[in-house]
C-alpha cells in the first residue's frame, strides 16, 4: 500500500505523464514523503497525503486536527477505473473527513471528484490568486 524508497521512480513519472497538472510536484518532497508514508502506490495510483496535527486552513476552509488532506492523486493509466477504487479504499482508510483542492480548469478532476460523492465545500487559488482552485470534502462525521 505505502510506496518505499525502491518505489520512487515508479511515483515520480506517474507525476511526470500528468506535468501540465502537477507543474509543482518535487523530488525532493516526494522522496520525504515516501520516508514519512505519506504516500500509496497501488495499482499504478498515486496518492499524497498527510493527517492534520492540529487547524489548518485551504483556501476558505478550515481543516480540523485529525482530518485527512489529500494533496495529490494520479493514474499511470486515466479511464482504467484503478483511481475510483484505490480513492475509494483510501476514504475508508482515513480517520477523519478528507479535504482536497483542485484547479477549478481541471474539468476532469473535478468531475473525478463529485463522482466519488464528494461535496464541493469552498474555493482557493494559487500563484498569488490567478489559478482558482475548488475545495472538496469527503465527510466520516458529521459537522
Amino acid at each position: 500500500m505505502f510506496a518505499r524508497k525502491k518505489d520512487f521512480e515508479k511515483v515520480y513519472n506517474v507525476f511526470k505523464q500528468h506535468r501540465k497538472w502537477f507543474p509543482h510536484v518535487r523530488t525532493d518532497h516526494l522522496k520525504i514523503q515516501i520516508e514519512r508514508k505519506q504516500i500509496i502506490l497501488e495499482d499504478g495510483v498515486v496518492i499524497v497525503f498527510h493527517h492534520a496535527k492540529r487547524k489548518q486552513k485551504i483556501g476558505d476552509v478550515q481543516i480540523e486536527k485529525g482530518d485527512t488532506v489529500l494533496h495529490q492523486i494520479a493514474s499511470d493509466s486515466p479511464g482504467s477505473g484503478n483511481a475510483q477504487s484505490i480513492l475509494n479504499s483510501f476514504f475508508e482508510y482515513c480517520p477523519g473527513n478528507l479535504f482536497l483542492s483542485v484547479r477549478a480548469d481541471n474539468l476532469t478532476a473535478n468531475k473525478f471528484y463529485v463522482k466519488m460523492n464528494m461535496n464541493l465545500i469552498g474555493k482557493t487559488s494559487w500563484s498569488k490568486g490567478t489559478i482558482p482552485g475548488n475545495i472538496y470534502v469527503k465527510r466520516k462525521r458529521s459537522n
